[in-house]
């Protein structure tokens, strides 16, 4: 895949969040560790793109531990892998337990609790 499917990707991605985050923007420099994931945002997320040439999309142990590694300690980050296979499917791969808390604070704010 060329490099300006991966940048478009990004900015999907940004996109998306520029509704909660208007500075949300694709990462300068991505992969050169200048900045923390593939997109920049102000809103706890380290997100880290990979396309996949293949109608899967495996999750690659290493890139996790990778992504694990960018997260200062003690963050409150979340990281978040997004993945999108040559059929355009994508992917967002959590931390189960981060999934679980989050999940449970959406429910719990939809209740008013």
């Amino acid at each position: 895949m060329s490099k300006e499917e991966w940048f478009l990707f990004q900015e999907y991605i940004a996109e998306i969040l520029n509704e909660i985050d208007p500075h949300a923007r694709s990462t300068k420099g991505s992969g050169n560790k200048g900045e923390q994931g593939d997109v920049n945002n102000k809103v706890g997320l380290t997100i880290e793109c990979k396309l996949r040439n293949t109608k899967s999309a495996q999750i690659n142990v290493e890139q996790w531990k990778d992504l694990l590694d960018e997260i200062p300690l003690h963050s409150e980050r979340i990281p978040l892998l997004a993945l999108k296979n040559k059929e355009g499917r994508k992917w967002a791969v959590l931390d189960l337990d981060d999934f679980l808390t989050m999940y449970i604070e959406l429910i719990k704010f939809r209740r008013g609790e």
